[in-house]
């Protein structure tokens, strides 16, 4: 049985179990939540917490680095970056724009048992919903990028620091070239060695979303299925208007393409990232439709598609402008335009880390929280998280596709060399 099936059937039987037991057997429920589902739940986000730091500060580094030298980055690799850095952006701010409209966090009643809060150490922004939230100003906000001390950024998990300093690396490493040879092999075990960590803790989910669920469930009640209906219908509705807007406009003025015509030879690539939620098991999938079925040249497939692989994170990024609305709405904290900003600038650099895996987007996830002082360890994020493999089914959908419409506008502005060759043999 594949783990996307354990997850659902787990998601279901967790929300059977927690408002069944918690309706019949209150008593039960308790001891039950006590031993079982809660310490479970805790356990998994404990250990997603454990391998943040190092897995985004090795994985931006070795994605700055793989990009190569300066001057390859000015050329093919600028109008690439630049392509990635505006859909992403977007694609955010249509997740964080939907999810105000829609409220799937507004209207529900949750105990103070469950409203878990952070502590001071974690920011002091994501405190019991009756405390004052007080938020630091824009100048605040902008000095804090930068650590002192990079060290204490990573004991303290200052995804911004620790994001800042991980950039400054991948320059420097990059400006050195081969005399860094030891250090970037280093970071390349290191980021694979975090991957791997990342898929073993995969193989639990089934386990940690029927645990986390069941709490949410339990606490809350019949109030949390309405808002997970309203969660799954905000990201349905976000991502069609990502797709038919952004790749749509993109397609229309940038390629030689109808988006209709467009999406349909990329279907291939479209139905195998959302059957394996991996966009590097899609990869070879990927790079076969834009080669053969969208004509684009290999040199452009050939850098675009790896690095979008890593980078180019459209889907990711709207799921984190969503659920960072949805839980704030939850736990009742205003954010403000400076956090929305942050969410949008920390979106773009968290996807820079995922790792291009199945469940990659709970790491990068988590680092968007951390950065604005949202709860990561309260009913909110057990939705998420407990949803999180049906959505990451259709979010990697949609980072697989915007890797191909960012190849093909690219092709098209640096000429396509197959349409030319065409054309000498037909004069």
């Amino acid at each position: 049985m594949k783990l996307a099936t354990k997850t659902l059937i787990a998601i279901m039987l967790g929300v059977l179990t927690g408002l069944g037991i918690s309706i019949f057997t209150p008593n039960v429920y308790e001891i039950l939540n006590s031993y079982i589902f809660s310490p479970v739940g805790e356990l998994f986000i404990k250990v997603i917490k454990m391998i943040v730091v190092p897995l985004v500060f090795s994985a931006v580094v070795m994605s700055i680095t793989s990009v190569g030298s300066p001057k390859k980055l000015g050329q093919l690799g600028g109008k690439t970056v630049a392509l990635f850095v505006v859909t992403t952006m977007i694609a955010c701010t249509i997740g964080i724009m939907t999810a105000i409209v829609i409220g799937p966090g507004t209207n529900v009643a949750i105990p103070e048992s469950s409203a878990l809060s952070q502590n001071e150490a974690d920011g002091g922004h994501g405190g019991s919903t009756s405390d004052p939230v007080e938020f630091p100003t824009f100048k605040d906000t902008i000095l804090s990028f930068v650590s002192s001390n990079p060290f204490e950024a990573f004991a303290a998990g200052d995804m911004l620091q620790v994001l800042t300093f991980s950039i400054f690396f991948g320059i420097g490493l990059t400006l050195l070239g081969e005399k860094a040879g030891t250090i970037n092999l280093f970071i390349n075990q290191l980021n694979e060695l975090m991957m791997k960590l990342v898929q073993i803790i995969m193989k639990v989910i089934p386990y940690a979303a029927f645990s986390l669920v069941a709490t949410s469930m339990g606490t809350a009640g019949l109030d949390l299925v309405g808002s997970m209906v309203k969660y799954l219908i905000v990201i349905a509705i976000g991502l069609i208007v990502h797709v038919a807007i952004t790749y749509g406009s993109m397609i229309s003025l940038f390629s030689k393409f109808k988006p209709v015509q467009f999406f349909n030879k990329m279907s291939p690539a479209i139905g195998t990232a959302f059957a394996t939620s991996s966009s590097a098991a899609t990869h070879p999938v990927t790079k076969n439709c834009c080669e053969n079925d969208l004509n684009i040249s290999k040199d452009v497939s050939s850098f675009v598609l790896p690095l979008g692989m890593t980078i180019n994170m459209n889907g990711a990024s709207f799921s984190h402008g969503v659920a960072a609305v949805f839980v704030a709405q939850l736990n009742g904290i205003e954010l403000g335009f400076v956090q929305y900003i942050t969410i949008v600038f920390i979106s773009l650099l968290a996807s820079v880390g995922a790792p291009a895996i199945p469940g990659g987007g709970i790491v990068s996830l988590s680092m968007v929280f951390l950065a604005v002082g949202l709860p990561i360890d309260g009913v909110g994020i057990a939705i998420i998280l407990g949803l999180f493999r049906l959505v990451d089914m259709a979010l990697t959908s949609v980072n697989v596709l915007g890797d191909a419409v960012c190849a093909s506008v690219v092709d098209r502005r640096q000429g396509h060399p197959k349409e030319i060759i065409k054309q000498n043999i037909v004069s």
